[in-house]
């Protein structure tokens, strides 16, 4: 695994999700109750935990044991989906696989059923880099897709997309995590590590986060390990 902080602490179930919380529920609730729609759209600033509970409710779609639309973890599926091996569950960087080519390709692979799974799960990572023509396609696929089929769109400008799909998808814009909520999450990982961070520099990392919980992650990894009795964090950063 992992020693990035970021990484390593990542939430693998919708209770470890940091802020989010209506978001969360109305896609554990749709999981529970098998109301599942075609495409979803997760949209907001960066650092802020699209991608990441994008896989989380990929892997609730095919866990072979989830309890109230809660992932397991634990049986193959979740394992697979986790360490990026599930063969049901495709993510695709609209920022380097932006054109049509590529859509193409999920038009024909949607045709054929999951492998191992209820659901075959696309994740489009910042969606809005699409160019025109690949939208287009895409809208195509979204007009009448098969039933086994989810696509999980993940972007930082929903403004950019085009008004048609954007029509075709059930949003979600996630907001700025607080300062609490970024201190929470800093602490526990403090707590885990057995870090000592003084007070002030905790702070500090809080509020140059901005509500972005990556970032205040990726500072605190980088002064894990300084003496701080030494350094200036204001320096630092």
């Amino acid at each position: 695994m992992s020693n990035v902080f970021y990484r390593k602490y990542r939430p693998k179930t919708f209770r470890e999700v940091n802020g989010q919380e209506f978001i969360v529920k109305v896609l554990q609730e749709a999981v529970h109750r098998e109301t599942i729609s075609h495409a979803y759209l997760l949209a907001g600033p960066r650092g802020t935990g699209k991608t990441t509970l994008a896989r989380i409710f990929a892997k609730a779609l095919n866990c072979l044991k989830s309890k109230q639309g809660n992932p397991c973890g634990l049986c193959e599926n979740c394992i697979s989906v986790e360490k990026g091996f599930f063969v049901d569950v495709i993510e695709m960087d609209a920022a380097s696989h932006r054109g049509i080519d590529e859509i193409r390709q999920i038009k024909e692979a949607v045709e054929f059923q999951p492998m191992h799974s209820q659901y075959k799960v696309y994740i489009i990572d910042e969606a809005h880099m699409l160019t025109k023509e690949a939208c287009n396609a895409l809208l195509k696929i979204l007009e009448e897709p098969p039933k086994h089929v989810v696509f999980i769109l993940a972007t930082t400008e929903p403004e950019k997309m085009i008004p048609t799909v954007l029509s075709r998808v059930q949003r979600f814009d996630f907001k700025k995590l607080s300062f609490k909520e970024v201190r929470q999450k800093l602490v526990r990982i403090i707590k885990e590590e057995g870090l000592t961070i003084p007070d002030d520099a905790l702070t500090h990392i809080c509020y140059l986060a901005e509500g972005c919980l990556r970032d205040a992650e990726m500072m605190l990894d980088q002064v894990a390990h300084v003496d701080l009795a030494e350094h200036d964090i204001q320096t630092i950063f």
